[in-house]
């Protein structure tokens, strides 16, 4: 981190309201877990589960496992982990978020430049912010060679940080007229009004965030799990390895986010998205179809990622 944050400090931020840091919500992150795991060998998959299962209880990573865990376990235990980076927020466990919360650590935003909207985008000669970039390294050496402990808590945010590197929002920092030092990655791009009482506003952000979840409605009867796997089958069969073939073998997180960049120019900030109005539906269309490729691609470059590191 950048700055050695007390549990003060974190509080403040809360309340200052420093830039949120999900990518997907919750549901995205599990579709790329699970994408990955359909994806990993038996030796990846059996090393990542007993890496998690020697996490410290204070983390919650091992959840309420015990014993042996049949496979549908097994998997539920890989894709929460996905998610716990974004959970250890939570105000009411503060000792847990004042030791394992790390606000910066999920995006790096390369800023740019677009006078109008939605104008040519011009280069902006200013150092990116977040340390998505510098700690991700730092997470797979620990994942080869550190405690047990912490290989469980760097697992967790490898499985979280390739899914956020592919939001392409986790990447962008938009600079206009109306926002001279950078959107915060959309955050500060207002669409519609959600609450009236309290005048929030949805954000093009928390947009791209439910974007995959909004597309994959729980069906009536289905499990949570039956969820993510058919979820995971649709994503799969629109978008297989085969489509990625050029780009999967790619290790370099800096390229992935540079990608990301790119999308962000191309396709986030684009007509008919009109700021402080809700998106119309043909932009929510061409959101879904540009980042449904991109959880994909976070899916099998995870499980290659793991493959390598825990496969042997």
């Amino acid at each position: 981190m950048k700055r050695c944050f007390t549990l003060a400090a974190v509080l403040a931020a809360l309340v200052l309201g420093a830039r949120p840091a999900y990518a997907w919500d919750e549901f995205g992150h599990r579709l790329v877990a699970r994408i990955a795991w359909a994806n990993m060998t038996p030796q990846a998959r059996a090393r990542a589960i007993t890496i998690l299962r020697g996490a410290a209880p204070e983390t919650g990573l091992r959840g309420t496992v015990s014993g042996t865990l049949s496979q549908a376990r097994q998997i539920d235990l890989f894709v929460t982990a996905a998610s716990w980076p974004d959970e250890v927020r939570d105000t009411m466990q503060a000792l847990r978020m004042e030791k394992y919360h790390h606000p910066y650590r999920h995006y790096v935003d390369t800023f740019w430049r677009q006078d109008t909207d939605f104008g040519a985008v011009q280069a902006v000669d200013r150092r990116p912010d977040g340390d998505l970039l510098r700690d991700a390294p730092r997470l797979q050496r620990w994942l080869g060679d550190g405690t047990p402990a912490l290989k469980a808590i760097s697992l967790a945010w490898i499985l979280h940080l390739v899914g956020d590197i592919h939001q392409p929002l986790h990447a962008s920092g938009r600079i206009s007229p109306l926002d001279p030092w950078g959107d915060g990655g959309g955050n500060d791009f207002k669409l519609e009004e959600t609450d009236p009482v309290r005048h929030f506003r949805r954000s093009l952000h928390s947009l791209w965030d439910g974007i995959i979840t909004a597309n994959f409605q729980q069906q009536p009867g289905e499990s949570d799990g039956a969820r993510l796997a058919r979820a995971a089958a649709e994503v799969g069969s629109r978008h297989p390895r085969g489509e990625f073939a050029g780009e999967i073998g790619q290790r370099d997180f800096r390229q992935w986010a540079q990608a990301s960049v790119a999308l962000a120019q191309r396709s986030v900030y684009r007509a008919p998205l009109v700021r402080n109005q809700a998106a119309p539906a043909a932009y929510r269309q061409a959101a879904f179809q540009a980042a449904e490729p991109r959880v994909a691609l976070a899916g099998y470059r995870l499980a290659a990622l793991l493959n390598e590191a825990l496969g042997n």
